[in-house]
């Protein structure tokens, strides 16, 4: 249990390192605008195509991790993310930045479907509703003090120095991890390899998909909810209130503080209300919610509208993965759940590069209206399904 243990405060910790310095750019975003001078069709292009480097490198790596050293493999994209981030503050124009930003997301692609995939694989006979709970809070956790951090360190200091201090608490993270696992006797799927005509290939990973079709839509908002929050939700308030920079951390980190804490009690959570209740109630609450903020600006409200958003947003992500988890064959853990987070971001980029589209058109509004509606599908599609749902709860 102590080998299991580890592995789950490993994959925490990279998780925590990976989304904490992921979301200094989206928060860093308003001041990237001003300092090179960028549209929201650009911003666009580079939250929804960093979000496509991700995707790319989520669906090689979840093919290819079946059968190699997780280990090894988040190890080597913590260290890319560390180096990427230093690298970030050389940006010198709107094509520098993108290249840098498009670095930095690949690195980012190792952690999810390697991560969440060891985790599967090491809990899916037991506690799995925990380990995911545990694993989405400590990514959360580190979202958290990312966005906090951020904002405070740019008002007092300079918008460059944030990327050096993730860098370093990357480096410390990996040694961290090496430290932890350093005993840890990984068992790969060293199967031998048939030769498989390109039409059954295609028809076995047709049937992988289609075996997780109930999640995948779902999947796909609640990837979206958070890359539309973090990105558009600064530029928001940027541009509709006076607050400070500090002040629209504050308020964000909220969000995410609030998610952090469900998904620490989400094992308990589901044991008393259960799945399928929690999934359909959390889009029905992400889609009322996205509406208001097409329209408040007051700050109570505001924060008001970050707790529910941060109770019903975080708390979809370990509901969704357990589901896929137990549905899944541990020896595919790796493909599954590449195909999963490359659906995710690939619904995700199509709908953020929307986003900053038609908020040069239309408004800075616009990607919370986005949201809301798509929100609103997945609640509708997944009551009408709930039958479905309770028919896999009963097979669990």
């Amino acid at each position: 249990m102590k080998e299991k243990n580890n592995i789950l405060l490993t994959t925490g910790i990279y998780h925590a390192f990976n989304d904490g310095a992921v979301v200094v750019i989206p928060i860093l975003l308003p001041v990237f605008k001003e300092l090179f001078n960028l549209s929201y069709t650009q911003i666009g292009i580079i939250t929804g195509g960093g979000l496509l480097f991700t995707l790319l490198t989520q669906l090689f790596l979840g093919f290819y991790s079946d059968r190699k050293n997780r280990r090894a493999l988040l190890s080597i994209g913590i260290l890319i993310l560390s180096g990427s981030l230093l690298l970030i503050p050389q940006a010198s124009g709107f094509i520098s930045l993108l290249l840098l930003i498009f670095l930095l997301r690949f690195a980012s692609g190792f952690y999810h479907p390697i991560g969440v995939g060891w985790i599967s694989k090491t809990f899916k006979k037991e506690k799995i509703d925990w380990a995911m709970g545990i694993q989405s809070a400590l990514g959360d956790f580190g979202a958290f003090i990312g966005i906090l951090t951020t904002a405070f360190i740019v008002d007092f200091f300079n918008w460059t120095i944030p990327f050096y201090i993730w860098s370093i608490i990357g480096i410390f993270c990996l040694f961290s991890g090496l430290y932890l696992t350093r005993n840890t006797n990984e068992i790969n799927n060293k199967t031998k390899k048939e030769k498989v005509e390109l039409k059954q290939f295609l028809k076995n990973e047709f049937e992988l998909i289609k075996n997780v079709k109930l999640f995948l839509f779902g999947s796909v908002i609640s990837g979206s909810t958070w890359g539309i929050i973090v990105s558009y939700l600064p530029l928001l308030l940027v541009e509709r209130t006076n607050f400070s920079l500090s002040i629209i951390g504050i308020i964000i980190s909220i969000w995410i503080g609030i998610g952090t804490i469900m998904c620490i009690f989400y094992g308990k959570i589901i044991s008393v209300f259960g799945r399928k209740k929690i999934i359909i109630l959390m889009y029905f609450i992400i889609f009322i919610m996205a509406f208001l903020l097409t329209i408040v600006t007051n700050i109570f409200y505001l924060i008001l509208i970050m707790i529910f958003l941060g109770i019903s947003s975080f708390i979809s992500f370990p509901a969704l993965f357990s589901y896929i988890s137990e549905m899944t064959d541990e020896s595919i853990e790796g493909k599954t759940f590449g195909y999963i987070f490359t659906i995710q971001l690939g619904g995700a980029t199509i709908l953020l590069f929307l986003s900053g589209l038609t908020a040069d058109i239309w408004g800075i509004w616009t990607p919370f209206f986005i949201l809301g509606f798509f929100s609103m599908i997945v609640f509708i599609f997944f009551l009408i399904n709930h039958k479905k749902l309770n028919q896999l709860n009963s097979k669990i």
